[in-house]
């Protein structure tokens, strides 16, 4: 490219053919003020300076993409590069920067900034969800897809797990008390059925037990409620979900409604209760054939009939009964006169009352009466009503005739508190043992615990003072039970037998450490027992010379034993033919020695060697491991 207002000498180097990057040339000669901003003096071009700019640029350009039309000094490969622009923006920002360099690097597209990479936005996380929320979700969408199996989604509902269902009425409870949220109450209205139909129906678990009852086996489901839901259809009272439910269980809608009708005839419905009544009253009679020909009898022990018997007698006294069927119920032996039977209770209590007096003089029957505890419950409910004055004259005058009285106040809550005293529990637990042990008689020689032995004592005191009730005193006989002759221990070891056995031992194994695992047990528990006596100088005199002169072991743990000696005799036999007593650990002749000189050592180094066991090495030269023991006994 050639410009006019330049003029080259033939022997001028040759024109930079220039590009797309370069400065303009400025036009003519003007000064540097009157120059365009960017342009240089066509000299410039010959530069080193200038040219070594441009390929920098150039070289710049060339290491980002084709694509790449604008550039920061983040976006350049190289490092020195970006320290090189850098040098430059800086120079921009300071004011001296040339103008061709600033208008060549902007050609390049470079755009002055520098700096790190700026940080992308962070991108905005999801509203985190619950393990509870997410808990709940996984509930909600299994209950959907139970209902969803279903042509009719409620139909899913009757026959999902009971799981689902306690779930659904959980958020139904809170749904009224306001505790969900509303994404929850959202996602519940979208089930796919009516929730609301639900959260208005508090009949809907009953009624589904029925319905799953009807749908699992319908010839032995309830006939009574498959006969209300027809009623409820021909009145117009049944909800439609439930009339599809049945449909879809396959109701048979005409047999039900036939029973309807048939049950709601007010006469077959009186005879069908009628009916019952035979069935109870059968029960009845059974139970008092049970009882026996005595009369009266209670109840207590079938307190399901108890109820009923009111009832008919309830109905008897209001006229409700029909007179057939209280001739029928009279003559077959029921009693619709409770008072007569009441009083019929009291009499027989009464009597045996006074049977008691006759037996042991007086007439207080305490309310844990062993013998006949109902007796001891009526009596102290006599005394408690005649506190309270609530006895007919009828009744308080044969009592007062008997001398008993009211009960205060204090024995009153005392009575009530307790059924079964503490005196009955103690001879229960002694009758418990004498009868596993001795045949249900009080023994001469017995062992019982020393709470036992305590209770006999008071009790042998209080019978010579006079201060046992009778029954106490009738109780205490039935077991042979002597004031004057209570069990007395068993006999503490036989001495004699005992030496015997040591003695065998002694002749047979030649001394007196009777291991633990010796067939002979009596003789075992003898001699742990005597140490035991030893250590704590429970052994007189005498005993102590009998056991000295067998030669017993009153601490084998710091004695010698005898297999200990047998083994040293072996390594005497060895000093004096070896003249050492150093065994080699590899001893084919007899390997047992070699581990037991081994062993020595050992014991020595830890100080489990006693004085005597050193006494008798030393005395074949033994030669020690880690210089001479000490003894454990000092």
């Amino acid at each position: 490219m050639a410009y006019p207002d330049m003029e080259l000498d033939a022997g001028a180097p040759e024109p930079v053919v220039l590009g797309d990057l370069d400065a303009p040339a400025a036009p003519g000669p003007l000064s540097k003020e009157e120059r365009p901003f960017g342009s240089v003096d066509p000299s410039m071009y010959q530069s080193t300076r200038y040219r070594k700019f441009r390929d920098k640029v150039a070289a710049i350009r060339a290491s980002l993409p084709k694509d790449k039309e604008k550039f920061a000094t983040y976006e350049v490969p190289k490092l020195e590069d970006r320290l090189w622009l850098t040098r430059f923006c800086i120079k921009k920002e300071e004011g001296t920067l040339t103008g061709w360099q600033q208008l060549m690097l902007e050609k390049a597209g470079y755009t002055w900034v520098r700096g790190r990479r700026p940080k992308a936005p962070k991108k905005k996380r999801a509203p985190r969800v619950s393990l509870r929320e997410t808990r709940w979700l996984q509930r909600c969408d299994a209950l959907i897809a139970v209902c969803e199996n279903e042509a009719l989604p409620l139909v899913g509902l009757l026959r999902g797990e009971d799981a689902e269902v306690d779930w659904l009425w959980r958020q139904i409870a809170a749904f009224k008390e306001g505790r969900l949220s509303a994404s929850q109450e959202a996602k519940l209205r979208a089930l796919p059925f009516d929730f609301e139909l639900l959260h208005g129906d508090p009949g809907f678990r009953r009624w589904r037990k029925a319905w799953r009852a009807y749908a699992a086996d319908p010839e032995h489901a309830s006939r009574r409620w498959g006969a209300r839901q027809a009623r409820l259809r021909d009145r117009g009272e049944l909800a439609e979900w439930r009339i599809q439910a049945l449909d879809a269980a396959g109701f048979d809608w005409e047999a039900f409604a036939r029973r309807a009708r048939k049950a709601d005839d007010p006469r077959t419905k009186q005879e069908r209760m009628e009916d019952r009544w035979r069935v109870k009253l059968e029960e009845y009679l059974a139970i008092q054939a049970e009882h026996g020909d005595a009369a009266p009898f209670t109840l207590t022990a079938h307190k399901s009939m108890i109820p009923w018997v009111s009832r008919m007698r309830r109905y008897y006294r209001r006229g409700e009964l029909r007179p057939e069927l209280v001739e029928e119920f009279k003559a077959r032996g029921f009693e619709f006169d409770g008072r007569a039977i009441r009083r019929q209770e009291w009499e027989a209590s009464y009597d045996k009352l006074c049977a008691f007096k006759e037996r042991f003089g007086h007439a207080q029957v305490p309310a844990s009466y062993g013998e006949d505890p109902a007796l001891g419950k009526w009596f102290a409910i006599q005394q408690e009503r005649m506190r309270k004055g609530e006895l007919p004259p009828e009744k308080l005058k044969p009592l007062q005739a008997l001398g008993v009285h009211a009960r205060n106040a204090a024995v009153r809550r005392q009575v009530q508190r307790t059924h079964i005293t503490p005196w009955l529990k103690k001879f229960n637990e002694i009758l418990t043992i004498i009868e596993a042990e001795h045949d249900g008689r009080l023994p001469k020689v017995g062992r019982f615990s020393e709470r036992h032995k305590s209770w006999m004592k008071r009790q042998a005191k209080k019978m010579k003072s006079g201060d046992l009730e009778p029954w106490q005193i009738e109780k205490l006989e039935t077991i042979c039970f002597d004031p004057d002759d209570l069990p007395q221990p068993p006999p503490t070891v036989d001495w004699g037998d005992r030496l015997d056995r040591l003695r065998r031992f002694i002749e047979e194994h030649g001394h007196t450490r009777v291991p633990s695992t010796y067939p002979d047990r009596a003789l075992v528990a003898f001699v742990e027992r005597t140490r035991w006596r030893k250590r704590r100088g429970k052994l007189n005199e005498r005993e102590l010379a009998v056991l000295h002169e067998l030669g017993f072991s009153f601490t084998p743990n710091q004695e010698i034993t005898p297999a200990w000696r047998r083994v040293y005799a072996e390594l005497e036999d060895f000093y004096a033919k070896h003249g050492h007593s150093n065994v080699p650990r590899a001893h084919p002749e007899n390997q047992p020695l070699a581990e037991f000189v081994a062993q020595q050592r050992q014991r020595g180094r830890k100080g489990l060697l006693l004085r005597e066991h050193i006494r008798l090495l030393d005395a074949v030269n033994f030669r020690w491991a880690g210089g001479h023991p000490e003894p454990k006994d000092g």
